[in-house]
């Protein structure tokens, strides 16, 4: 063995012990190896007929949300949070709505389409037009409108913190949320 294979061996011995040190003191503890049993497969379907939530899911977001045909679709409820597939046809709305106790984010992966928000119904002075990666933030407390302006279907995903609807929860067209309550 070379001097220099050796000093270098050496030099990672004060670096390893002080990692270790800082997990220690923030309280994080190094853990064993996990043996390759111990290690579950994350769930990837092909089709996923029903929420996922609650239990531990990777999927491939952008393929999902472009193949969804509903209009809204909770895919994932947790205890703190939910994400819901939509599919608006052109001209389609989600209408002026406002969620007082929660934040909610949008990832459009398809379309275009105008975004309207204002802290009261009648003065929405954020006004944007949004497209394929674009993605857009509502704090709670504010009203907010999206509609589908392109000629295409508009494909989003979108997450409440916390839930907003029940889970597993269909709409397979906009006029079946005709009625329908939060």
């Amino acid at each position: 063995m070379k001097k220099s294979d050796i000093l270098f061996r050496f030099s990672l011995i004060p670096i390893a012990t002080i990692i270790i040190a800082l997990m220690v003191l923030s309280g994080c503890q190094p853990q064993p190896p996990r043996e390759e049993a111990d290690i579950e497969d994350p769930v990837i379907p092909e089709e996923v007929p029903e929420d996922m939530g609650r239990q531990p899911w990777v999927l491939d977001i952008e393929r999902e949300t472009i193949e969804n045909l509903n209009y809204r679709e909770a895919k994932w409820t947790g205890e703190y949070l939910q994400m819901v597939f939509m599919s608006l046809k052109p001209g389609e709305v989600i209408d002026l709505e406002v969620h007082e106790d929660h934040d909610q984010f949008i990832r459009i992966e398809q379309g275009e389409a105008h975004v309207r928000m204002g802290e009261t119904r009648e003065s929405l002075l954020y006004d944007e037009m949004v497209y394929d990666d674009w993605a857009v933030f509502i704090p709670a407390g504010y009203w907010h409108q999206v509609r589908n302006t392109g000629d295409t279907d508009l494909k989003l995903y979108t997450i409440y913190a916390p839930s907003e609807h029940p889970s597993g929860i269909i709409h397979e067209t906009y006029e079946d949320t005709e009625g329908y309550e939060h």
